[in-house]
């Protein structure tokens, strides 16, 4: 009998620290370089604007690179394409975390098409 009370109570205890963490870890360990959230995220905001102008019906069509366009823009968030990978994949562990970013990016994104397909009105003076 102690036995079988021994196993229930480890299975509560091990049930508890499984259910217990409402913040997910990230089992990998922060690069040094490790961009900051908010850049983070920003960035790959401006990485999907890119990539969705590439892939639009119009515009820029999908036959041009992307590497310039993602060339400039690491410089103007001044980093390096081997920062942005390490930031990625740590990010990327907490899959909790990066669904939300990735809300935020597509929320954003939303609200872009919304201001952009509003209509503008014209003026009188015109």
């Amino acid at each position: 009998m102690k036995p079988v009370l021994l196993l229930c109570a480890l299975l509560s205890l091990t049930a508890c620290s499984f259910m217990g963490s409402e913040e997910a870890v990230n089992p990998m360990e922060a690069p040094k370089d490790l961009l900051p959230e908010e850049a983070f995220v920003r960035l790959m905001y401006e990485m999907n604007l890119i990539e969705g102008a590439r892939t639009g019906n119009t515009l820029l069509g999908d036959s041009l690179p992307l590497g310039p366009y993602f060339e400039t823009l690491y410089r103007d968030f001044d980093v390096t394409a081997e920062q942005v990978q390490r930031s990625f994949a740590y990010y990327h562990g907490d899959p909790e975390r990066m669904a939300r970013y990735y809300q935020w990016i597509i929320d954003s994104l939303r609200a872009d098409v919304q201001i952009l397909s509003t209509p503008t009105s014209v003026s009188d003076d015109e």
